[in-house]
């Protein structure tokens, strides 16, 4: 399955008749615009890894040519537009189960989506001889337990991020499917995005010059009269800033976005060092964090800073990249669409607005998976279980200051995190990506 030919894109040369390098990026905003998202996929899928296991033969289903079958497990609230209809509406895929432990809901969904069945047992759907492929989409804290059912199964898998509630369960799930010999895949999803495509060879074209460094801001408004035993979760972050399902605060869900952004833009991060904090009042000592900050670096001398603080006086995202000819700056990056580059000498600043994927956000990465599955070629989808690795093992090193080591259900006993048991919890550089 993770076997491939080589996809390293050929460097881009430019045509007679095109002196101006402005000019030439402006045609490419234009062409890029233009053509189907995933055109542009075709410069950036990442090479086979060399240890990768050798092509397995076709499965019976490939040989009659119908579509790949999906099934479902968790169809909650991101699978109702966000990647749900993806599945329906993806080249050479159909949706043929879902399942929910509520029968009720199960089977609303199905009715709502025009699904052929409905579950509510994991073995249940797996055991579905109409099912060829499963999609995870329930929160983190379920993941490793239903991967490994999953990958017992023999079928391949498309996983929400993050892929679990730490790195260590994230490798348990990778170690299952590469000796299971199955494929997994992370829904890393703005991988496939035009905007971030456009990006990517913006970055490779040198439109910036050398690029030199990188950062991000982000800030949410804390919740109106929230205190902070209520907290985050109080405001409505539910699920996801319960640590025993999350696996942290709204940092792992949100931050490992960015993080993934940046190993897909620029190649593996090194000498990553971060803290995070609490900066909600009469915060209880289960309350993850709610501010982190990060430093980072790339190749060819690169470095990054990020930050996240989820209890700011206003709303703000931004994300730069600069170069030593320019600066492109990123307005609302995760869900925006403007795209501003500005140049060093003077000359007047482009902008463009790229819009994201419609009528569902994942539909481009999940045609991807698509097509790699039915090719049996793996690396014809951006967002593998190996860069799923790689950002949850950046989330691991950041937090590591605030939780301790997150293995051995770190979340059962918050009296044990650093930041509760008097320990220096904005300690930088305790971990390194490559202990993990």
């Amino acid at each position: 399955w993770l076997q491939g030919g080589s996809m390293r894109p050929r460097p881009w040369r430019p045509r007679a008749g095109i002196p101006s390098r402005r000019r030439r990026w402006a045609i490419g905003i234009c062409l890029s615009l233009a053509a189907p998202p995933l055109v542009a996929l075709a410069v950036a899928w990442p090479q086979p890894q060399p240890s990768s296991p050798p092509r397995m033969a076709a499965p019976n289903w490939l040989l009659d040519g119908r579509p790949l079958r999906w099934g479902i497990i968790g169809c909650g609230d991101v699978t109702e537009k966000k990647s749900g209809p993806g599945f329906q509406r993806a080249n050479g895929s159909e949706l043929a189960a879902v399942m929910r432990r509520d029968a009720a809901k199960a089977a609303d969904y199905a009715e709502r989506h025009q699904v052929p069945s409905w579950h509510s047992d994991v073995d249940a759907l797996l055991a579905d001889a109409s099912v060829d492929a499963v999609y995870i989409a329930t929160p983190p804290g379920a993941h490793l337990e239903t991967a490994l059912r999953v990958a017992a199964a023999g079928k391949p898998c498309y996983v929400e991020k993050p892929m679990g509630r730490s790195y260590d369960e994230a490798a348990q799930m990778a170690a299952a499917f590469a000796e299971a010999r199955v494929p997994l895949f992370v829904a890393y999803y703005r991988r496939a995005y035009p905007r971030y495509q456009q990006v990517r060879a913006l970055l490779r074209t040198g439109e910036l010059g050398r690029l030199t460094s990188v950062r991000y801001e982000l800030e949410r408004r804390a919740p109106t009269g929230s205190s902070g035993t209520a907290g985050v979760a109080g405001g409505g972050g539910g699920w996801r800033v319960d640590v025993a399902t999350s696996g942290g605060g709204l940092f792992v869900d949100v931050g490992s976005h960015l993080l993934d952004l940046l190993d897909f833009l620029l190649g593996p991060l090194h000498d990553v060092r971060g803290r995070a904090a609490r900066k909600a009042p009469d915060a209880s000592p289960a309350q993850p964090e709610d501010f982190v900050e990060m430093q980072f670096a790339a190749a060819d001398g690169v470095t990054g800073t990020a930050t996240w603080d989820f209890w700011a006086e206003d709303d703000l995202e931004v994300l730069q990249f600069v170069g030593d000819r320019g600066t492109l700056t990123l307005p609302d990056p995760m869900n925006g669409v403007e795209n501003i580059l500005e140049y060093n000498d003077g000359s007047p600043p482009m902008s463009w607005v790229t819009n994201p994927p419609t009528p569902s956000v994942q539909e481009p990465l999940i045609q991807s998976v698509v097509d790699a599955v039915r090719a049996v070629n793996a690396s014809l989808c951006p967002s593998l279980a190996e860069s799923g690795l790689r950002t949850a093992a950046y989330i691991d090193v950041v937090l590591e200051g605030f939780y301790g080591r997150r293995v051995d259900g770190y979340w059962k006993d918050p009296s044990t995190w650093p930041v509760n048991a008097g320990r220096d919890s904005a300690k930088d550089g305790l971990l390194s990506v490559s202990e993990l």
